[in-house]
């Protein structure tokens, strides 16, 4: 274990090491602090973001003020948030579910390592039994997905009740994975004739495992001495303030521009100047996802389970091109994908062939993402697809130098992304909300309505 002191902090570093019985270098973890916690400690950025805070509450003010003396009612930002969350005891209850999936799947890879060793080395048995263990953690797999699916598409749950278990389904997919693709080569590589004992991680640590804000299983991580529970109460309290920004941000700048499709036509200048105009929110949203997820929410979590290392992100805000962006943006998935996606694929699957590693990768991320919106949203668009897997895998190989021209260039692009992305899916949400008409049929989840609507545009 690392033995750094916490006030250290550790960003020119490089947090692979080389193994040498494996060709791609393998996760280490250090203790150390999230890098906005050490550019807060500078007063002059801890300052930007108290402007950002005093901008927000003004917008705010003036929003409320004219609402009430306009209609006399206050309403943006709160009608939202009660409609993202209807149902949300369903998913809590379908959470349960899904967590007690993930405790036995525990206890069937302890059975599994048991079973096997009843049996003769190199018996067929023992071949079948091990095929039949994958068989089951593939057939769990699938119906996660399935069920998960299912539920949402069957209660007919709003985004933010959706996103709930969707997201967090998937969170805990991973980490099974993580945790059997760790522990399964201790299992198969282990002698029973030797005098080594085999010992694997018990439940209490695999739980923990389920909780600690990283997907890269470890026998053992740094930890810290202390909950600092002032940081905790300030991490939960600007949760809740993020999740009023998203919903305040969408009724004051999103909706109001694609509220009426449907029910009158657009011209197609009219729905050009709503894609300039969703550029802001979009690059606006993009910030504070990063500061909601990958800062606010993981390091709660590492506050209240003693978890030493906080890098969960790096300076992305520097990037100048996408390669380096996706390396930056999100450490705890980036690490995963690199390590038993990625690393699998460059060494087992398909042997020293970086280019269709990258392609598994890439494509394997895109799907995922692509399934999680889809089932939030209540239908098919398949942008984030081809952000991810084909704009994504291109500008991926494209370099530019590190200046902040390129910088400034690279944020652009961020915002027509994002931008983008949050009007076509404001549009297509008003239009199914909108009931227009669908020439679809069965096929009406998949099939746009903004782009088959042909009396929402004027000539």
């Amino acid at each position: 274990m690392n033995t750094r002191s916490e006030s250290e902090f550790v960003y020119n570093y490089e947090d692979k090491v080389k193994n040498k019985n494996q060709g791609l270098p393998d996760k280490v973890f250090f203790k150390r602090e999230s890098l906005v916690i050490a550019l807060f400690e500078n007063p002059h950025v801890k300052t930007i973001h108290h402007i950002a805070i005093v901008l927000f509450l003004g917008l705010c003010f003036l929003t409320y003020i004219r609402g009430y003396l306009e209609n006399d009612e206050v309403t943006i930002g709160f009608r939202l948030i009660k409609g993202s969350f209807r149902d949300v005891h369903i998913s809590i209850i379908t959470w349960l579910f899904i967590y007690f999936l993930v405790c036995c799947s525990y206890f069937i890879f302890l059975a599994w390592a048991k079973l096997r060793f009843q049996f003769f080395p190199k018996s067929l048995i023992r071949k079948q039994c091990d095929f039949l263990f994958l068989v089951v953690l593939l057939g769990y797999y699938l119906f996660s997905f399935s069920f998960i699916g299912h539920i949402v598409t069957i209660f007919n749950l709003p985004i933010g009740s959706a996103g709930i278990i969707l997201i967090d389904q998937t969170r805990l997919l991973m980490k099974v994975h993580a945790f059997v693709r760790s522990n399964a080569p201790k299992v198969l590589q282990f002698k029973e004739k030797s005098d080594e004992i085999l010992i694997l991680p018990n439940f209490q640590y695999f739980v923990f495992f389920t909780w600690i804000p990283t997907l890269v299983y470890k026998d053992e991580y740094p930890r810290t001495n202390e909950i600092k529970w002032g940081r905790r109460a300030g991490y939960a309290s600007e949760i809740i303030a993020v999740v009023f920004f998203y919903s305040f941000v969408l009724e004051r700048f999103m909706i109001p521009l694609f509220k009426d499709f449907g029910l009158r036509k657009f011209s197609r200048s009219e729905l050009f100047l709503a894609l300039l105009e969703s550029l802001l929110p979009g690059l606006m949203y993009l910030v504070v996802t990063f500061y909601l997820v990958l800062h606010l929410v993981q390091n709660l979590f590492a506050e209240l389970l003693y978890f030493g290392d906080r890098m969960f992100y790096k300076d992305w805000w520097t990037s100048t091109d996408a390669s380096t962006y996706f390396r930056k943006w999100n450490l705890v998935v980036h690490d995963w994908l690199y390590i038993y996606v990625y690393k699998d694929c460059y060494e087992i699957l398909f042997p020293d062939n970086k280019n269709i590693a990258t392609y598994v990768t890439f494509f394997l991320s895109s799907i995922v993402h692509e399934w999680i919106v889809a089932y939030m949203l209540g239908f098919f668009l398949p942008i984030m697809f081809i952000l991810f897997f084909i704009l994504g895998r291109i500008m991926n190989n494209v370099k530019f130098p590190q200046n902040s021209f390129y910088n400034t260039l690279f944020l652009i692009y961020l915002a027509l992304g994002c931008g983008s992305l949050m009007a076509i899916y404001c549009l297509e949400f008003c239009a199914r909300y909108n009931e227009v008409p669908s020439s679809a049929g069965s096929w009406d989840f998949y099939v746009p309505r903004f782009l088959t609507c042909g009396n929402c545009y004027t000539d």
